[in-house]
């Protein structure tokens, strides 16, 4: 971490809105005429609390100006290992779906809407593959269990931490008119980030959640630069590449869902800006693939370090409900992607991964829902092939835009992916009795097939039940 000298410092506090209100406080506790001495000033701080604020000021300060390393090595060797296998699988899906796209080009009655590189069931295979391999020295101090999809040693907090931490959403009542207001006032005031989470986790009102997250990330006084920097890679969208034609494929099956046809060429434009964005590869919080180059192949990583899969549209549509601007729609989900999502896609033991929260989620099934469990595994339906496609994609298509704006609150609330484990948890309790009666895995694609709709509170209160 770069340290800050005590001038660098001051200058950073000078620029925060907040120490210019904490020092007006200060001037309208004494009189002109008054002898102020330094323990006058102490006393009258700490008596008015504005000594801890100057406190968490600084220690906002500090932290922001912490640039976080993109994490590229995993702990466990036999992770960063797959990594690299993974990869190359990756490379070998694009040659076949190049070969797809040639051969549509040529044959216009040979039309295949399956062109992505992978998607969620290809990416959960390959994490099962890790089990089903022979033990050798990459394996070493990894322990597999039988009875689960994925049960490798790597370090997972307690079912029971998890489910105390988002217990208190059960207890969340609607609000009068009075404290939204209140609340509003408060995004409008507010700067730190600690204090921010806690209003994220609480509620957000929505005319306030765009400003809110624009003042978590530190936009809210950067709209020209945001606009500047979305107009050039804009521009560099004139030069064709070939995984346009795959995310114009992706922003086609978005656009059937009927929240967010309206938003197909926003969602489109955003995508190719995205994966033209230089600074993705220095700003996303972990790699997700491992950065090789083939030597003499057609295509290469794009300049974002890792491909586009299937589905990507999915983490843009229900930002484009809190602005009319692109340009903040863009910031907002490369933000959203370079700190939360891309752990979803990474082969990785940190807590946040994708591995991880599938653990968890198999964890809290099989020893509060045993007979669930089991019955699916029986039936050849495993717990995660269930809800790997709501985990991935953060329930976006199976709840209303309101309900995954709650979920990218929590997320931004606890700086965390957890709640996603608390949601696929309640999804499975929910459906939990038609579940029991399937008799195969094709009663069970039957019984998601139904017109159903999960809502974030629900989905919630079903997690505690047992």
């Amino acid at each position: 971490m770069q340290q800050l000298d005590n001038q660098e410092i001051l200058m950073k506090l000078k620029s925060q809105k907040q120490f210019w209100d904490i020092k007006k406080k200060i001037k309208q506790g004494f009189s002109d005429q008054q002898k102020i001495g330094i323990n006058d000033i102490q006393k009258f701080a700490q008596s008015c609390e504005i000594e801890d604020q100057l406190i968490k000021l600084i220690s906002h300060i500090l932290k922001k100006s912490k640039k976080r390393e993109t994490l590229k090595e995993d702990q466990i060797e036999f992770l960063n290992t797959s990594k690299i296998k993974w990869t190359e699988l990756l490379f070998k899906n694009l040659d076949i779906v190049h070969q797809k796209a040639k051969n549509q080009e040529e044959d216009d009655t040979n039309t295949d809407s399956k062109l992505y590189i992978y998607d969620e069931k290809n990416l959960l295979a390959f994490l099962q593959t890790f089990k089903q391999q022979q033990p050798s020295v990459l394996y070493q101090n990894v322990q597999f269990q039988s009875n689960k999809l994925l049960n490798i040693n790597i370090p997972l907090k307690s079912a029971q931490q998890i489910l105390d931490k988002y217990q208190y959403i059960l207890l969340q009542e609607e609000l009068p008119e009075e404290k939204i207001n209140k609340i509003r006032k408060q995004i409008e005031n507010e700067h730190l980030d600690t204090e921010l989470e806690k209003i994220a986790q609480t509620y957000v009102p929505n005319g306030e959640r765009c400003l809110l997250y624009l003042k978590y990330f530190e936009f809210d006084h950067q709209e020209t630069v945001l606009q500047q920097n979305f107009a050039k890679l804009q521009k560099e969208c004139s030069n064709q590449l070939f995984f346009d034609e795959l995310l114009e494929i992706d922003g086609h099956e978005i656009s059937e869902d009927t929240f967010y046809f309206v938003f197909q060429e926003q969602i489109l434009t955003c995508l190719k800006c995205f994966i033209r964005d230089k600074t993705i590869k220095e700003n996303i919080r972990i790699q997700l693939q491992n950065g090789m180059k083939k030597e003499h192949a057609e295509f290469q990583l794009p300049v974002t370090g890792f491909f586009p899969f299937k589905n990507i549209s999915k983490y843009v549509a229900p930002l484009c409900y809190l602005s009319t601007k692109i340009h903040i729609i863009y910031a907002l989900f490369k933000e959203f992607f370079c700190r939360y999502f891309c752990f979803l896609h990474a082969i990785s033991s940190e807590y946040n991964s994708i591995l991880s929260l599938c653990m968890q989620i198999e964890e809290i099934v099989s020893t509060r829902s045993p007979k669930l469990f089991h019955h699916l595994k029986v039936i050849g339906c495993d717990t995660l092939k269930l809800i790997i496609h709501q985990l991935i994609y953060c329930f976006v298509g199976d709840m209303d835009p309101p309900h995954i704006l709650t979920i990218y609150d929590q997320i931004i609330g606890h700086d965390s992916l957890e709640i996603l484990v608390i949601l696929c948890v309640g999804f499975l309790n929910k459906y939990k009795p038609k579940l029991l009666l399937a008799k195969n895995y094709e009663n069970v694609q039957q019984i998601f097939q139904e017109l159903r709709e999960d809502k974030f509170q629900e989905l919630v209160q079903f997690a505690y039940k047992q």
